[in-house]
């Protein structure tokens, strides 16, 4: 029981025989009939040999990976500011829609105000008016404003 069998062991298995070459070669081959198409070359093609370490080739899917990955969200960072012009035409727009909404709301407090005092005029009794005006109460109008 010297170690040298142990040390002969380890090296073999480092090195491959061509027999297992070929025996590889041959499996990868069965395989390929199985799976070949007419148009297929008839011997499987080899396995393409890179010599680059391993470092090297995965330093390379890791790039790709990471373009792939800059390029997927390249438009979402060219979303810009408003400017100071843009910014004051909204501002603007949305000055107009408050006066319009405002001339709105005088313009039905107006009407509302000459109703009653019509209704004044014509004489109808309190308790008639006050039905009256509970089935034409007119709810304000809140309108959003499509700026905010």
């Amino acid at each position: 029981m010297d170690g040298g069998d142990d040390g002969n062991l380890v090296i073999k298995k480092r090195f491959v025989s061509e027999a297992e070459l070929d025996e590889r070669r041959k499996r990868r081959q069965e395989e390929w009939e199985k799976v070949r198409k007419p148009e297929d070359p008839e011997e499987c093609p080899e396995e393409v040999y890179d010599p680059r370490s391993l470092y090297e080739r995965l330093q390379e899917q890791k790039d790709r990976k990471q373009q792939e990955y800059e390029e997927q969200f390249k438009f979402k960072n060219m979303v810009r500011g408003l400017d100071e012009d843009e910014t004051n035409f909204l501002d603007e727009v949305s000055r107009q829609q408050e006066l319009i909404e405002k001339q709105r709301r005088e313009e039905e407090l107006k009407e509302l105000k000459e109703y009653r005092n019509n209704l004044k005029k014509v004489g109808i009794s309190q308790e008639n008016k006050k039905e009256v005006e509970k089935k034409l109460t007119v709810k304000p109008i809140e309108t959003k404003n499509k700026f905010s």
